[in-house]
Order: C-alpha cells, then structure tokens, then sequence
C-alpha cells in the first residue's frame, strides 16, 4: 500500500510544472537491480535490492545549452538535459523505517561526505517509507537537491 502517494502526485505536478517528465516503473524479480552505499568509516558497503520497489525515472523535457570553452574544440555548444532517478523504498512502520534510514545517512554522510560522492545520493524520510535521489550528472544536481527539499517539506 502507497502511503505517501499525495507526497508522490505534488511531486508529479511540482515536476510537470517545471517542465519535467517522470517515468514510473516498478523493478521485477527477474531483473533485479541494486544500488550501494559506502560506509568508509566502518568499511562496510550496504547492498540495497530494490527488487518490488518503485522507481521514477525523472528527465527535463527542454534542453539546456552549455558553451565549451576549450580552444581545440570544435564543438563550442553542447546540449544536455537534467536527469536523475529517485526510488522509494517501503517498511513495515516508521521504526524500521527511522532505523535503516540512520543507517544510510551516516553512511552517505561519512568520510565527510567525499565516499559517496560520485552518486550524488540524498535520502529523505517521510513516515514509513524512504526516498532516494540518484544521479551522476554534476549538472542535474542543482535540480535534483530542489526536488529532494520539496519531498522534505511536503
């Protein structure tokens, strides 16, 4: 059962109002997929399955111009759009929920935040359910920590 489904319809509506495009789907068990957190502090590398969760692809649908600046180019312009994913992962109550969510903030948060960093991933708790913010793009991550603060304060 969705519990957070109005956080989930402003979130469509905040992003279709930007200009944003959203893509839902929900990982099968025959392809499953993973993504992993690094605790550099501990050692330790938390293997999330994200096997029956639901994921969002999120993408804008204008494309934003960047000018190069390398004399050797070509190319002076190039085209990009912002993209990134979020997943939202459900618990039993909002114990278990509160307790996995400690567990991935101080991994995501430790070795002053430079373990992770290549992932760009933000975490925010809302009641029973966690939701994960993912990109790899530098230049999508402006966008992506304003949708992360509008899941927030929702």
């Amino acid at each position: 059962m969705v519990d957070n489904i109005e956080i989930i319809n402003n979130l469509t509506r905040e992003l279709e109002k930007n200009d944003f495009s959203i893509d839902a789907h929900k990982v099968e068990k025959q392809k499953p997929e993973y993504s992993f957190v690094s605790d550099c502090e501990k050692l330790i590398q938390y293997d999330i399955e994200k096997t029956g969760m639901r994921s969002y692809s999120i993408k804008s649908n204008s494309e934003r111009l960047r000018y190069k600046r390398r004399d050797h180019s070509n190319k002076k312009f190039s085209r990009y759009n912002y993209e990134f994913n979020m997943c939202v992962y459900e618990f039993e109550n909002e114990n278990v929920a509160k307790n996995k969510f400690e567990i991935l903030e101080k991994a995501i948060n430790s070795g002053q935040g430079y373990c992770n960093k290549i992932f760009n991933t933000k975490f925010v708790l809302k009641k029973n359910e966690i939701f994960e913010f993912s990109t790899m793009d530098e230049k999508s991550l402006t966008a992506m920590r304003y949708y992360v603060y509008f899941v927030q304060n929702q």
